[in-house]
């Protein structure tokens, strides 16, 4: 289970960098049309993709891992965490439409994203095998 944790939290870093470069794509691809002084009559492919990852697959992915967390017994603090920046980011995204400055905080929330799905792999990758339970000793009456 610590094997799919980290492969899972890995994948949803790589997601993420996927998704800045998609958004790049896109960025790049509408200057040269605002130089000439046309408008794109709806969003490319690049867009739509990174909105996919970000609405389906991310939020997919960051409930796998406190799935995978539980039962492998390991790093449910960071899949928690991750789960609730995941939560914000989506929120970002729709409220930047309205108030654009906010899709500042939505790319800066992104490395967020990615620390905590690696900090958190790190973390499984060195938790102890075992964790014992206390044992509830018996102590003679004196």
């Amino acid at each position: 289970m610590r094997t799919a944790y980290k492969v899972v939290a890995h994948i949803i870093a790589a997601a993420v960098v996927i998704q800045a470069a998609l958004i790049a794509w896109t960025l790049f691809g509408f200057i040269p049309g605002f130089e000439e002084g046309t408008v794109p009559d709806g969003p490319p492919f690049s867009a739509m993709l990174h909105g996919s990852i970000g609405m389906y697959a991310a939020p997919v992915l960051a409930l796998a891992l406190v799935v995978i967390a539980l039962l492998g017994h390991a790093g449910l603090k960071w899949a928690l965490w991750l789960v609730a920046a995941v939560v914000v980011q989506i929120a970002l995204a729709f409220i930047a439409f309205g108030a654009p400055w906010v899709g500042a905080l939505h790319g800066l929330n992104a490395f967020t994203i990615i620390a905590l799905a690696e900090v958190g792999a790190r973390a499984v990758a060195h938790a102890p095998e075992h964790v014992p339970s206390a044992k509830q000793v018996m102590r003679p009456a004196v």
